[in-house]
């Protein structure tokens, strides 16, 4: 809808004062226009709130992913008011339990660009984007990606920090409590983690493709370039298995956080590679104990990164 004719809406709003429901998937025309927003999923209501509450307090992962852009991680409460994500400890305004499994939601405006050294978190920056009035700078710290806005220019390759202050930092309950890492795919069609090979089904992830011949296709037939794709492997931290032996299973790692959950230790296990994965088992093991992870493959699921 062009500009004017959402100013003419809303005029036509405050002179007759009458109720209005307009429907869009437009999100900038829905914060735009409304004094109170109902954001649907498959027909079930998600949340209703002013533009404010919707942008600034989104109920769960959809709502944040589809209001505006949002940084989506999975993190774990570490203590009052305090959870960690993206490799670090942070202080927000979310009183959760400890060793809740959350979703955290970072607004891309929100971020704070440091020196290294300053930071909480630090990371490459892999792509710098002119937005007009700001600069969409991607940065990779271990095996997560952050988005930022700023106003400031940085170039591919810098090293930075990255900060959060308290209100920008926005925890939910997590909808699940699966453990997941993003992983690319091989010429021969399997999925690679850091150089450890899983088995998958790319036809069950990648829509409207089968094999043939033992070539992956599209449905015109054509050749599907998988090197574009990354998969999102997601496993129950119940279902992974963790040993003594560091060179079994698909990943190692050091256990930086435990907190006890009544019949079971919620492990946060800080993997070789700078990836926090969440494993839950019912034996006390130690703080900086190194561990090996077994991931069974039968207990996985598969997406496609967004």
């Amino acid at each position: 809808m062009r500009k004017e004719m959402q100013i003419e809406l809303k005029n036509m709003h405050d002179q007759l004062g009458i109720t209005f429901i307009y429907v869009t998937h437009d999100q900038e025309e829905a914060l735009t226009m409304s004094d109170k927003i109902v954001v649907l999923s498959e027909g079930k209501i998600q949340q209703i709130g002013t533009p404010e509450d919707i942008y600034n307090e989104p109920k769960n992962a959809f709502v944040a992913d589809f209001i505006g852009e949002s940084n989506i991680f999975k993190g774990i409460m570490t203590g009052h008011m305090k959870v960690r994500f993206c490799g670090g400890e942070f202080v927000g305004m979310d009183d959760v339990p400890e060793g809740t499994l959350v979703d955290v939601v970072i607004r891309p405006e929100d971020v704070i660009i440091t020196k290294p050294e300053d930071g909480t978190v630090v990371g490459e920056v892999t792509s710098v984007i002119f937005k007009g009035m700001h600069y969409e700078v991607a940065v990779e710290s271990g095996k997560y990606e952050m988005i930022i806005r700023t106003t400031r220019c940085y170039h591919v390759g810098d090293t930075v920090g990255m900060q959060l202050e308290p209100d920008g930092i926005h925890v939910m309950l997590a909808e699940d409590h699966t453990t997941s890492f993003v992983t690319t795919i091989n010429g021969d069609y399997t999925l690679d983690f850091n150089g450890k090979i899983i088995s998958c089904d790319l036809t069950q992830v990648i829509p409207k493709t089968k094999m043939s011949d033992g070539v992956l296709v599209d449905e015109n037939g054509e050749n599907v370039d998988v090197s574009k794709f990354r998969v999102v492997v997601s496993i129950q931290p119940d279902d992974i298995e963790m040993s003594d032996d560091v060179t079994a299973g698909l990943v190692s790692g050091k256990i930086i956080n435990l907190i006890y959950k009544g019949d079971h230790y919620s492990y946060v296990i800080r993997t070789e590679y700078g990836h926090d994965l969440i494993v839950d088992d019912e034996y006390l093991w130690n703080m900086d104990d190194q561990v090996g992870l077994i991931m069974p493959e039968e207990k996985m699921k598969f997406q496609l990164k967004k």
